[in-house]
């Protein structure tokens, strides 16, 4: 290595056209004075935010490398941030940077098992807060808490993440960010299970199920953190004609929910659940048109949004408007002649399994029953797979059947038709039970 370091010395000199001595010696000189710098690596960190338990503690513990083992540690200064991701309320944009937060003097580093210099640091979200004079009523989802970590020497350098290349700020050997972000979670799980195919099918004659949701609220407090879940209704006309004239209509309040009369739910064998809120919530088709439209009146491509609201006890409202999220729904419009309706599609199906978690399906598994004959199938370990099956002719019956484990929140599957279009898809947390595939006649 210096040898190395020589070379790139002698060809910087060579490409600057700066003179250079010849002499060996004055190489060795510029190698004498250099300086190396110093990192706080990572060992260990643990903690999460959320909007309810500011209590809640980040902690690390860091290890200082240089070249003197620890001798020069003056101090590490800590500093906080604040990012206001949501920029709401009467105080706008809370967004807070750069504030004093503590400082870990040479004194609390002790000597680790790599004959190193160690030193634990923690805080909670409400220290933090504090420190930044914010209130906990102005935090939402996705606002983000930084500590920074600038480590300083008893001879004046200093050294931060400004100082550090991508590989030690985030190499996996080094891992020494000198900075710690939390993005501070909804502290809820909000589930939504579909019951039926969310779709409106244009088909004349077709049925057109309602838009069906069992909903649960679990925030570790029996559902007592939220007050209201209120349900939003928009309409989007995406295939405007070429008489201009635009069907769309502007999001408004659908209903409300009080949790308060939500169903609460409390598992026997676990004495620490205080347990979940839950309740069926359906749209029937003529309530999602609304009085102003019509089926006949839509066109593939239009779309319902269904976006949700949680009102929290304190006044702070948690959603998103981002399909794919768990607080936002797509019902699009569909035109689908359903093949299967009076018996079964013959031909090969597909089931393509995901684990959220990448280590198999924790118990659960799909029977598939072809006249009066069952199959289970299932994601031994990994984060995918596919399996398929065969339906002969002449079948008379064809049911599939999810199968629940343990942490349902990982288990998401896709069943693919013989004409390979999409027939049934669910999860995370998918609903047990008989799986209502829809086979529909290919397009021409």
């Amino acid at each position: 290595m210096k040898k190395l370091n020589k070379y790139i010395i002698a060809l910087t000199c060579l490409t600057l056209t700066i003179s250079c001595d010849n002499d060996p010696a004055t190489v060795e000189q510029v190698l004498d004075n250099k300086t190396s710098g110093a990192i706080l690596r990572t060992l260990d960190s643990s903690g999460s935010f959320d909007l309810f338990r500011t209590e809640n503690t980040f902690a690390v513990t860091l290890e200082e490398q240089d070249e003197t083992e620890g001798a020069l540690i003056d101090r590490v200064d800590i500093t906080v941030d604040f990012v206001d991701n949501n920029k709401t309320g009467s105080t706008g944009d809370d967004t807070t940077l750069g504030i004093a937060f503590g400082t870990i003097p040479a004194s609390s580093f002790t000597t680790g098992s790599r004959n190193l210099p160690t030193a634990d640091f923690s805080y909670t979200m409400e220290e933090a807060l504090t420190a930044m004079g914010i209130s906990i009523l102005d935090v939402l989802p996705d606002d983000v808490i930084t500590i920074n970590l600038e480590l300083f020497f008893t001879d004046g350098r200093s050294f931060s993440a400004a100082d550090a290349a991508v590989t030690v700020t985030g190499g996996s050997f080094f891992s020494s960010p000198f900075a710690y972000s939390l993005i501070i979670d909804d502290g809820v799980n909000f589930g939504k299970k579909g019951l039926y195919t969310k779709e409106i099918n244009l088909v004349p004659g077709e049925v057109i199920d309602p838009y069906s949701i069992n909903l649960s609220i679990a925030d570790e407090e029996g559902g007592d953190l939220i007050k209201t879940v209120n349900i939003y209704r928009r309409f989007r006309d995406l295939t405007i004609g070429e008489d201009g004239t635009n069907l769309s209509e502007d999001e408004a309040l659908y209903t409300s929910i009080e949790v308060s009369t939500m169903t609460l739910e409390i598992d026997p064998e676990d004495e620490e659940d205080p347990g979940t809120r839950t309740t069926n919530f359906e749209i029937s088709v003529l309530e999602l048109l609304g009085p102003d439209l019509s089926v006949e009146a839509l066109d593939l491509g239009d779309e319902f949004q269904i976006r949700y609201e949680l009102i929290t006890q304190d006044g702070r409202i948690i959603t998103t408007d981002e399909s794919g999220t768990e607080y936002f729904d797509l019902i699009p419009t569909t035109e689908c002649i359903q093949l299967n309706r009076d018996a079964p599609v013959a031909g090969e199906y597909t089931i393509e399994f995901e684990d959220l978690y990448g280590d198999g399906w924790d118990g659960a598994f799909i029977t598939v029953e072809i006249g009066g004959a069952s199959q289970d199938y299932t994601l031994e370990t990994g984060s995918s797979s596919e399996v398929k099956f065969t339906v002969p002719e002449g079948t008379s019956t064809l049911v599939l059947t999810y199968n629940s484990g343990i942490y349902e929140e990982e288990h998401k599957y896709v069943i693919i038709d013989p004409n390979g279009n999409l027939a049934f898809s669910d999860g995370p947390e998918p609903n047990i039970g008989i799986i209502p595939i829809k086979v529909c006649q290919p397009e021409e």
